[in-house]
């Protein structure tokens, strides 16, 4: 397990901090999911790859692998998106410790021969923060039991573990409050270290005093629950700009060698707020004077710069895989990365397509941008529409800037029926000035869209275009589209939209849904986006 002490320097008074949170005090009954502030949502794909070698002289019969897998589960700060294999296991099953497994099977590894097996899990992860004053006093589930009960490692039955966590939260009987003080109790006991132990327990972590972040979180949990408060310990990663920028946790694939950024945490339920997430490894050092502070961005909170990538109860390694064969024994690895995006296709007509990763991100936004034709198939190639580019900016725009009913006027298009399927959208478009309607009383929702016409229609959405500015290819004034020039222009210099080939637009040709999805994403990556409607 790999983590590692943040040391800055900094000041702020302890005291002060849990003196403020004292005056926290519970209110009526709410709903759990009424505490959790949700933001920041950003996609990521856990690739876990098992590979096995023959490096004898001889093949290798009849393996069979039981191979840890990376939970389904979604949890308070991470949504589960999908799961894809390759190859497909035998089968999937869950163990005596509650993990899931895959069982595979090899008739024969040839010698020399690799195989790869390998599990790819997407997920979309939040930074969070929780309102403390929805916490009631109603008792604890029945269904957590097993959050309260001691284990192998969480020693909560163990006197000392029990004394050390009763001094730190005597001084208040509300939970949420108890589990602050045994936070900062934790944190300033423990000395991290990341030598190689034979236990990660808690009554080692106590007894020592020192550990890695399996120690301070068993440590942590095993106190929790002896104060009765359900916890638990998660595995996954820890991922921060330095790992995104650093290329030493750069994989040779370029994604993040999530080897180097394993890490344990905590989960601990509060009645009327759920379960909340606490990582109990961090400190600050002042310094001036040395003194060891608590992270309070850890308790209660994840922020962009810890990200919190959870993958279940405990991250496997070589030493996980159970695996029986006849004759000489494989070589078996395990590895994991971390993709900065998704790497899960829920559409087949995406594989190996230039605009992949664009209608992926509006696919896994929040709320969703863009649909398949169906279930399995997107269209990426299929002709786009005046309705459809309209409906994806609409839904856009709809997060974050809603139109009041008095921006809602009342439209009349001969060809736009109360019952075709995109007529409110149209009407929104019309009424935010995206879309226009022709002299003839038609606004043609479903003819199929130009490069130009949606050139000015996305354009007008981001607006501080200059009227009059000529576009960067000559194809464009010359063939007759100079009533676009000015958008292609804006487009270009944002680099949203480009042309096809140096110096060439091709402003009569027909868009793609995917290059429709392509042009809307780069706009929401884009600067101009960030700063009008993300404040940064």
């Amino acid at each position: 397990m790999i983590c590692r002490l943040i040391k800055v320097a900094c000041r702020c008074v302890l005291a002060a901090l849990l003196s403020a949170a004292l005056f926290l005090a519970p209110s009526g009954a709410a709903n759990a999911e009424e505490s959790v502030i949700r933001t920041n949502g950003q996609i990521y794909t856990v690739i876990n790859t098992v590979q096995l070698e023959n490096r004898s002289a001889r093949p290798i019969y009849n393996i069979r692998l039981e191979v840890p897998l990376s939970e389904t589960e979604s949890v308070v700060w991470q949504d589960f998106l999908g799961e894809e294999f390759s190859p497909q296991p035998a089968e999937i099953t869950t163990n005596a410790a509650g993990t899931r497994v895959a069982v595979y099977r090899l008739d024969q590894l040839n010698v020399g021969e690799t195989v790869q097996l390998i599990q790819r899990v997407a997920v979309r992860n939040y930074c969070v923060s929780f309102d403390a004053q929805v916490m009631t006093e109603e008792p604890v589930p029945e269904s957590l039991a097993a959050y309260l009960a001691p284990t192998e490692n969480i020693n909560s039955d163990m006197e000392e573990i029990r004394e050390f966590a009763r001094l730190a939260a005597a001084s208040t009987d509300n939970d949420y409050l108890q589990a602050r003080l045994l936070f900062a109790a934790v944190n300033k006991y423990m000395t991290y270290d990341n030598s190689v132990k034979s236990s990660h327990s808690a009554a080692q972590a106590y007894q020592t005093r020192h550990g890695n972040c399996e120690d301070y979180s068993n440590l942590y949990v095993a106190g929790l629950r002896s104060l009765g408060i359900p916890a638990r310990v998660c595995s996954g990663y820890l991922y921060g700009r330095e790992a995104q920028t650093n290329n030493n946790y750069l994989s040779p694939t370029g994604h993040i060698d999530a080897d180097k950024i394993r890490h344990s945490w905590v989960m601990f339920y509060i009645s009327g707020m759920g379960w909340l997430v606490a990582d109990p490894t961090f400190s600050y050092t002042n310094g001036e004077a040395g003194d060891t502070i608590v992270d309070w961005d850890r308790f209660a909170k994840i922020t962009p710069t810890n990200r919190l990538v959870y993958t279940g109860g405990q991250l496997p390694d070589n030493s996980s895989i159970r695996y029986t064969y006849q004759g000489a024994a494989p070589y078996v690895t395990y590895h994991s990365e971390l993709a900065l995006y998704s790497l899960i296709l829920p559409f087949k007509d995406l594989v190996d397509h230039w605009a992949a990763d664009s209608v992926l991100g509006l696919y896994y936004n929040t709320p969703q941008l863009v649909k398949g034709i169906s279930d399995n198939y997107f269209g990426v190639n299929e002709n786009l529409t005046r309705a459809e580019l309209a409906v994806m900016l609409n839904r856009v725009l709809d997060n974050a800037v809603p139109l009041s009913k008095a921006d809602m006027r009342e439209f009349s298009f001969s060809d736009l029926p109360e019952t075709h399927w995109a007529y409110n959208e149209v009407s929104k478009a019309v009424a935010r000035g995206i879309l226009n309607g022709y002299p003839d009383g038609t606004v043609r929702p479903d003819v199929e869209i130009s490069r130009a016409e949606a050139a000015v229609m996305l354009s007008r959405v981001i607006g501080g275009e200059t009227v009059g500015t000529p576009a960067p290819y000559g194809d464009v004034a010359a063939n007759g589209y100079g009533w676009a020039a000015a958008s292609i222009a804006h487009l270009s210099e944002l680099q949203i939209m480009n042309g096809v080939a140096a110096g060439i637009f091709k402003p009569g040709k027909t868009m793609t849904r995917g290059e429709g999805a392509a042009i809307v994403y780069r706009w929401l990556q884009s600067d101009v986006y960030r700063s009008v409607y993300l404040n940064y």
